[in-house]
């Protein structure tokens, strides 16, 4: 069960590793791109190409998707980012359970935006963990978890993928030990958990009285959606790139928010820091470097 093209590399990694699922479930066919033409899900086109049958449910939690998935009599069901609450009534058919996949160290980032938390929060590991699911959010306990260090400059984007190149081995031996009896589930810390905010448009808007580490994290959590902006002279901006810094010269001339530097485009953060901005997007224009947006607008 699966809908993102993060979920479809876990399927990949299963079908290479001779798990071959007897069925895929995934999300409807949705309108994508700006022609918003329907599209089948990621997970749907691999699970098509590979002649596995596919289900799409509007709402997996209806009675008859319960009875559909009797019918198919699963030994395990597999969970990676699939979109939908799953009902305790289709957790408790297969005999070895429900088992997911969730990109952050279990209590912490409990939730669907993990990675951009992790960043967010300046978190200097994080990891995958493989949970047998309950009726709670990320609750159940824990098969296997693996951690690895942040840098300090990854993206979500970044951290994505890092977590699946370590999740899916990770994933394909759970699958192994589980199902011979050899697991162990444990427990979750329940009382050190933390849940991940929930992001909208509008969570992208920044607050220049942080500090230059703060709004470099948004940054790098929010891109590509909701992105990052900010409004000047009555428009909206995109900051597409940018990286925390120092002036050159203090007299540097500030307009607002922004401020030339010689040829880099400065904006001013909270405690006294700066921040260079690489990369930006002038509402209904194209994107420009910082150099470009001073000659074009500041000067």
């Amino acid at each position: 069960m699966g809908t993102p093209d993060y979920a479809a590399q876990y399927l990949e990694g299963l079908i290479s590793a001779n798990c071959k699922p007897i069925a895929v479930i995934t999300q409807p066919d949705r309108p994508a791109g700006r022609a918003q033409t329907i599209e089948p899900t990621p997970v749907k086109r691999l699970a098509e190409k590979n002649n596995i049958t596919v289900y799409q449910p509007d709402d997996i939690r209806d009675d008859e998707w319960t009875e559909k998935i009797q019918e198919l009599n699963p030994d395990l069901i597999i969970v990676v980012a699939f979109g939908q609450i799953i009902p305790l009534s289709i957790l408790n058919i297969p005999p070895k359970g429900c088992i997911n996949v969730h990109p952050s160290l279990l209590p912490r980032h409990r939730g669907a935006t993990p990675w951009q938390e992790a960043i967010l929060q300046g978190d200097t590991k994080t990891g995958v963990t493989i949970m047998l699911m309950d009726e709670k959010m990320d609750h159940g306990p824990i098969l296997a978890q693996e951690t690895f260090s942040l840098a300090g400059d990854e993206t979500t984007e970044s951290l994505a993928a890092k977590t699946a190149d370590i999740g899916i081995p990770l994933l394909i031996k759970t699958v192994h030990i589980w199902t011979d009896g050899r697991g162990v589930p444990r427990e979750q810390e329940h009382d050190r958990a933390t849940y991940t905010r929930l992001l909208k448009k509008e969570s992208g808007k920044i607050d220049w009285s942080k500090s230059a580490k703060e709004i470099y994290a948004m940054m790098r959590a929010l891109n590509p959606w909701p992105g990052t902006w900010t409004e000047w002279r009555g428009r909206r901006i995109k900051i597409l790139l940018a990286q925390p810094t120092q002036p050159s010269s203090r007299n540097a001339k500030k307009e607002n928010i922004f401020f030339a530097d010689g040829d880099r485009l400065l904006a001013s953060c909270g405690n006294d820091e700066y921040l260079e901005i690489n990369k930006l997007q002038v509402e209904g224009k194209n994107v420009v470097t910082g150099a470009a947006f001073i000659h074009g607008y500041l000067n």
